[in-house]
This record gives structure tokens, sequence and C-alpha cells, in this order.
């Protein structure tokens, strides 16, 4: 069980939150990881024009006639950055390669199944569904457990 005691000081200089465990679960991952998020966005780009993308509203980002797709659940952003730096920006944020032109968020995954060839279809939160290339399926399914086991 979860106790959660709140206390309003209108005298601190900067809001704080204290966070104390026996044991990291995922419950206390996930509230450790809201905390974190604070100004966590990226850029993107529709129509010449420059839009703030919260982390945690990806879907997935994938290399499209070479240019880095950002895509939510309502929009379609790009993206200066690249495929690889994005992965690399993204990786301690639930973001895993799934395929070569892909990266997708796990927490917006609603489902995964087993097609043929050892690969994956991912239902994502919005209804879309991604393939999991064979090649990345351990990616995928590492990030997994590591979640699952409070990492």
């Amino acid at each position: 069980m979860i106790r959660l005691t709140t206390n309003k000081d209108p005298l601190l200089p900067d809001d704080r939150v204290d966070i104390n465990y026996r044991e990291l679960t995922s419950p206390i991952d996930q509230i450790i990881e809201i905390c974190n998020q604070g100004d966590q966005i990226l850029w993107g780009e529709i129509d010449k024009k420059k839009y703030p993308i919260d982390i945690s509203d990806i879907l997935y980002i994938e290399w499209v006639d070479g240019r880095t797709c950002i895509c939510t659940t309502d929009n379609v952003y790009t993206s200066a950055y690249s495929l690889t730096q994005l992965e690399q920006l993204l990786s301690d944020k639930h973001f895993v390669r799934v395929s070569k032109p892909m990266i997708a968020n796990i927490r917006k995954i609603k489902w995964l199944s087993s097609v043929l060839n050892m690969k994956l279809v991912a239902e994502l939160v919005s209804g879309e569904r991604i393939e999991v290339s064979r090649h990345y399926r351990g990616n995928l399914l590492d990030k997994i457990l590591e979640i699952g086991r409070g990492g």
C-alpha cells in the first residue's frame, strides 16, 4: 500500500517531491517518471511552424521518405533530429527501436501479438498497429521486462 502525504508551504523556494520506498516497484517507478518529466519536450514542425511535443504524447518516431516523423495521436511532426539521435535521447524514457526505421514508446502499447517469421504486431493506444521486426523483437521484450522489474 502506498501512503500519500501532501504539504502546501508557500515559503518553499521551489516545489519538491520526496519519495520514500522499501523496494522500487512499477507503481513507484511510474511516480518517479512522472516527477522527472517536467519540461521534457521535443520540438517538431508542421507547415514550417515549430511546436513543442510532450515526450509522453509520442506514440512512435519513424524515418519516412528521408525525414524523421514524430507521431502522436493527433499529429505527425517532422524533426531535424535523426532517428539515431532521438533513439539515444529517449532510450531512458521507455522508447525502444522496433524496426530499422522506427522507435516506439512502449508505454503506448496496448497489446502485442506474434505473427509469422518471429515478428510481433503491437497495437497502440490510438488503435494503430505497428510491426516489430524479428531483429528488434528482443529489444522490445527486454525493455518490457526491465520496466516490469522496476528498472
